[in-house]
């Protein structure tokens, strides 16, 4: 396979992709729309900060089984993912970095872009937040959000857990949950 034709995932992770869970490398490995759904619990840090964050950002309110829908529109270049939690919906677009980013998943939500580490193990793949940048502009450390996500193989299903915090606030919001092919 030539690399323009290597999905996105395989690029960055190389002979590591072959790693992951099943549930895992099927959702990264391959190109075309992939539409998943299925249930998320969400916890959102009380208070208006929190709150108005996740408003503006489009991310999910509080609440248990809260439906949910990714569509994953990949292609060897970029893969843009649509999120729908219950009635809340955000969209990013995750590229390769290059230059002083090579290696890294570069992820562009609106005005916000974050930079990812992403490790593999046999039970899952990390996605760590290393940078990130807004309207361009790097974040310092003391102002960034900090996350650590996951994802694994539950069942037969793409398991995903993702904790977002600030480290002038402390945690944002925190969701997981699990997702099949309708």
């Amino acid at each position: 396979m030539a690399m323009h034709e290597t999905p996105l995932f395989r690029r960055l992770l190389g002979p590591a992709m072959d790693l992951l869970p099943d549930a895992v490398r099927r959702v990264h490995d391959g190109s075309g729309r992939l539409e998943l759904s299925g249930l998320a619990q969400v916890d959102v840090m009380p208070g208006l900060l929190p709150g108005l964050i996740c408003t503006l950002t489009g991310l999910p309110r509080s609440g248990r089984n809260v439906p949910v829908t990714v569509i994953f529109d990949r292609t060897p270049t970029a893969e843009q993912w649509q999120r729908r939690f219950g009635n809340r919906h955000y969209a990013s677009r995750l590229t390769a970095g290059t230059g002083a980013e090579k290696g890294l998943l570069i992820e562009q939500m609106g005005m916000i872009t974050n930079l990812f580490q992403l490790e593999v193990t046999a039970e899952a793949l990390h996605l760590t937040l290393v940078g990130c940048r807004f309207l361009g502009i790097p974040m310092p450390g003391w102002l960034a959000p900090r996350c650590a996500a996951t994802e694994r193989q539950e069942d037969a299903g793409f398991a995903f857990d993702i904790p977002i915090t600030l480290p002038w606030l402390g945690r944002i919001i925190h969701y997981r949950g699990r997702l099949v092919a309708p």
